[in-house]
């Protein structure tokens, strides 16, 4: 047991490290495992974002994003939907033009992430 919960540390304090390093950002906020050591639902979601767009996939990873919440608006989502959105803000002009996004509808997706929230 005490090896799983090594393991699981590990896997967290490199997540951690590779969102800093590559996204500079503080992933702490954001619990990819849950207390049992299991894959967390919002856990797996960030992963899967910064998946997306680390691959360019922007639209894709927004999809996915509304998606989540709209099957099942769960609070721990909204760090996740707030983190994203950051992710994105960060993006230079070019690199959100290339992916098919702007500026606006990064505002436009958190105002419907946090209306979506709100209803749930």
């Amino acid at each position: 047991m005490y090896n799983n919960d090594y393991i699981m540390r590990m896997i967290e304090d490199m997540s951690a490290f590779l969102a800093n390093v590559v996204f500079h950002k503080n992933a702490a906020a954001i619990e990819i495992f849950d207390e049992q050591g299991n894959l967390s639902a919002s856990g797996l979601l960030q992963l899967q974002l910064l998946a997306l767009i680390g691959e360019g996939r922007l639209n894709d990873a927004e999809n996915l994003l509304f998606e989540k919440i709209a099957a099942r608006p769960d609070p721990a989502y909204l760090p996740v939907a707030r983190d994203f959105y950051t992710q994105l803000e960060t993006l230079s002009d070019e690199a959100l033009t290339e992916a098919g996004f702007s500026r606006a509808e990064i505002e436009e997706g958190w105002e419907d992430i946090e209306r979506l929230c709100q209803q749930g």
